[in-house]
C-alpha cells in the first residue's frame, strides 16, 4: 500500500496546486464562522444554506440540503415522468434535508412522502474561479428505501470535488411499469435522469463544471447509474461513472415480467385473484400511498430478480403521451454501444457475507439444502440472453432452463450436501457468484469485446475486513473474511465515527478509498503513477486486470469473481452460440 499512496501523494500534490482553494462564488470556505450564510441563484430562486464543519479539519465547506429538482410528483403526476421544478420568489431555505421517498423503514414503519424529489449539493466553493468536478452518488438498498441524506460527505470534503445526492422514487411509486401512458413504467430512473438535468444546468453556482460530472452508486444505484451512462437521454450528461457491487447487467437490475407484478399489485388491492390492467391503473391512482406501499410486501419474482427494478416499455410513443425511456434489454445497450462511457467498476471479496448470516444459512444446513434443491428460485436470470439480445445476435435456438440448471447443481453441488460444512461454504461462494461477482466479471468481459480497446474500464476488488466493516460488528461469534456488500462505503461516506488518523488499517483504508475515488472523479484516472491500468490491456479473455485493495494493494490479472468465473462465463456464452440445442 505504500508504495500506491506515495504515488498518490505525489499526484495530490499537483492537484491542490492546480485548484488551491482561494475566493468561492458564494463566500471563502475558509473563513470565520461569522460570515453569512452561502447563497446561489439556481435557474429557478435564490437557495441559502449553511456553512458545515470538516471533521478534524479547518476548513468548512457550503452545504445545500432538500433542493427539488422537479415538480412533486403527486395527484396525476403519481408514476409519470417528472416535471420541471416551479419557480420560487425570494430566498429559499436549503438547510433541511427534503423528505425521504416512501418507504418502509428498518423497525417496519411506513416512512417519507410522494413529494420528496429533492437533492443536497455539498461544496467549498469555486477556488480562484475554476470550477470542481462533481460526484453525483445514487443510493441502493434494492429500489425499496434509503435516501441521498444517508451519505454524509464529509470525508471527500476534503478534497477538490462537488458532491450531490438524490432522491428517486422507490417501490411501485418508482419502478411499477403497466406500458401505458397512465403508469409508463422507470419513474424512479427518469427522476435520476430529471435530477442529471438540473445538476447540469445549476451546478456551476455553486462551483461545480457541468462538464465533469461522475455519476455513481452501490448495488441497485450503481445498476442505476449504469443505465445513465447507457440510455440516450442522459449519457451526455455524464463524464464517467463509479459501479460499486452492481450494474444494469446483474440479474435484479432488469426484469420482463413487469405486467406480472403489475397484476401480483392490482390484486392485493383489490383482494380479487383475478384483475385487469385497467383496473390495476385505476386502483393505483386512486388508493393512499401507504396502502399502495403495503400491498407490495408480498410480491415477489423466480429467480434473483427484484419486483421493482427496470423493466421494458414496448408501447408505441403518441403524441403528448409519456416517452418510453427503456426500450430494450441492458445487454443489448452494451453490444451496440460503440462509444462507452469510461467507468469505474467493482466488487467486493465476500458480497454475500452479512446476508448468509442474517438471513439463517450459517446456522442452518437444513435451509442450504432447501435452496439446493429449488435451484430455480437463486438462479441468474442474466446467464440467459434477453428478447433483445437474442434477436440483434440473431439466436436460432438456446439450451433450456433445466440445461443450465442441471450444469450448475453438477458444478457446485454434485455430493448432494454430504458434508455439511463444505456445502455451506460452497453455497456461500455460489450466492456471492450469482447476486454479484458474475456479472462485474462479464461486464469487464463484455466492454473490451464491445469497446475494441477503447472502453476504458478500470476495475477493483475490496477486500479489506478493518473497524469500519459493517459486517463484523453486526454478527457476534460469527468470524468475518474480507468485505461483505456495502462495506466500502463505510470507507467513503461520513457516517460520525471515521477518522483519517488513529485507527490502523481502517483508517489507512478510508484515506486510500477517498483518495481514489476523488481522484477518478477529477481525472478519469483512479491511482496515477500506479501499475493499476484499464481492464482493456488484460492478456486472455475472462481475466481482468483489478486493483486487489486488501490490507495491502496490488495490482492483479485473473478472473476477479474466483474461481468459478470461467465456468459462468462459459455457461452465458452456451446461451449465446447458435450451435446450441
Amino acid at each position: 500500500m505504500v508504495g500506491a499512496v506515495l504515488g498518490g501523494v505525489i499526484f495530490a500534490a499537483a492537484f491542490a496546486a492546480y485548484f488551491a482553494f482561494g475566493g468561492s462564488s458564494y463566500e471563502d470556505s475558509t473563513s470565520p464562522r461569522t460570515l453569512s450564510p452561502p447563497e446561489a441563484k439556481v435557474t429557478e430562486g435564490t437557495l441559502r444554506g449553511k456553512w458545515a464543519n470538516i471533521p478534524d479539519y479547518s476548513v468548512q465547506y457550503a452545504a445545500f440540503r432538500g433542493i427539488p429538482y422537479a415538480q412533486p410528483p403527486v395527484g396525476m403526476l403519481r408514476f409519470k415522468a417528472p416535471l420541471p421544478p416551479a419557480m420560487w420568489s425570494g430566498v429559499r431555505d436549503a438547510t433541511k434535508e427534503g423528505s425521504a421517498c416512501m418507504q418502509v423503514s428498518d423497525f417496519a414503519e411506513i416512512i417519507g412522502s410522494e413529494d420528496c424529489l429533492y437533492l443536497n449539493v455539498y461544496s467549498r466553493g469555486r477556488p480562484n474561479g475554476v470550477l470542481l468536478p462533481v460526484y453525483v452518488f445514487i443510493h441502493g438498498d434494492v429500489n425499496r428505501s434509503g435516501s441521498g441524506t444517508d451519505f454524509g460527505p464529509e470525508l471527500f470534503m476534503r478534497r477538490p470535488i462537488v458532491v450531490v445526492t438524490i432522491n428517486y422514487r422507490l417501490n411501485a411509486f418508482g419502478f411499477l411499469n403497466l406500458d401505458n401512458d397512465v403508469v409508463p413504467g422507470n419513474a424512479g430512473i427518469k427522476d435520476q435522469i430529471a435530477a442529471l438535468r438540473w445538476i447540469h444546468a445549476n451546478i456551476d453556482k455553486f462551483g461545480g463544471d457541468p462538464s465533469a460530472i461522475t455519476i455513481g452508486g452501490q448495488s441497485t444505484g450503481a445498476a442505476s447509474a449504469h443505465w445513465l451512462t447507457l440510455l440516450p437521454e442522459s449519457r451526455g450528461l455524464v463524464k464517467r461513472a463509479i459501479l460499486e457491487s452492481g450494474s444494469a447487467l446483474h440479474s435484479w437490475a432488469y426484469h420482463e415480467d413487469n405486467i406480472a407484478v403489475a397484476l401480483q399489485l392490482g390484486s392485493n388491492l383489490s383482494k380479487h385473484k383475478d384483475v385487469s390492467l385497467e383496473e390495476v391503473a385505476r386502483l393505483v391512482m386512486e388508493r393512499p400511498a401507504a396502502e399502495i406501499l403495503s400491498a407490495t410486501d408480498s410480491i415477489e419474482l423466480n429467480g434473483i430478480q427484484l419486483p421493482f427494478s427496470a423493466s421494458p416499455e414496448r408501447r408505441a410513443p403518441q403524441e403528448g403521451g409519456q416517452v418510453p425511456l427503456i426500450t430494450q434489454d441492458p445487454e443489448k445497450y452494451i453490444l451496440t454501444d460503440r462509444s462507452p462511457v469510461p467507468i469505474l467498476l467493482g466488487m467486493n471479496s465476500r458480497e454475500w457475507l452479512f446476508n448468509f448470516q442474517y438471513l439463517g444459512y450459517a446456522r442452518s444446513p437444513q435451509l442450504i439444502r432447501n435452496k439446493i434443491n429449488n435451484l430455480v428460485s437463486i438462479f441468474p436470470k442474466s446467464v440467459m440472453p434477453g428478447s433483445d439480445t437474442a434477436a440483434y445476435l440473431n439466436l436460432t435456438s438456446t439450451h433450456s432452463l433445466e440445461h443450465a440448471l442441471d450444469l450448475v447443481h453438477q458444478h457446485f453441488f454434485k455430493d448432494n450436501g454430504a458434508d455439511p460444512n463444505k456445502t455451506s461454504s460452497v453455497f456461500q461462494s455460489f450466492l456471492d457468484d450469482v447476486y454479484v461477482g458474475t456479472d462485474v466479471n462479464r461486464l469487464a468481459e463484455l466492454r473490451v469485446r464491445v469497446g475494441q480497446g477503447r472502453t476504458q474500464t478500470y476495475v477493483y476488488r475490496f477486500g479489506v475486513c478493518a473497524k469500519y466493516n459493517t459486517s463484523p460488528f453486526q454478527n457476534p461469534g460469527q468470524v468475518a473474511e474480507g468485505a461483505s456488500n456495502g462495506d466500502e462505503l463505510q470507507y467513503l461516506w461520513y457516517r460520525g465515527n471515521q477518522k483519517f488518523e488513529g485507527d490502523g488499517l481502517a483508517s489507512t483504508t478510508l484515506n486510500y478509498m477517498v483518495e481514489t475515488w476523488s481522484f477518478y472523479v477529477g481525472s478519469g484516472i483512479p491511482q496515477p503513477f500506479t501499475k493499476w491500468v484499464p481492464n482493456e490491456f488484460r492478456s486472455k479473455p475472462g481475466d481482468v486486470i483489478y486493483m486487489n485493495i486488501g490490507e495491502n494493494v496490488d495490482v492483479k490479472e485473473d478472473p476477479i469473481a474466483g474461481q468459478n468465473a470461467p465456468f459462468w462465463l462459459d455457461l452465458c456464452q452456451q446461451y449465446r452460440d447458435n450451435s446450441s440445442t
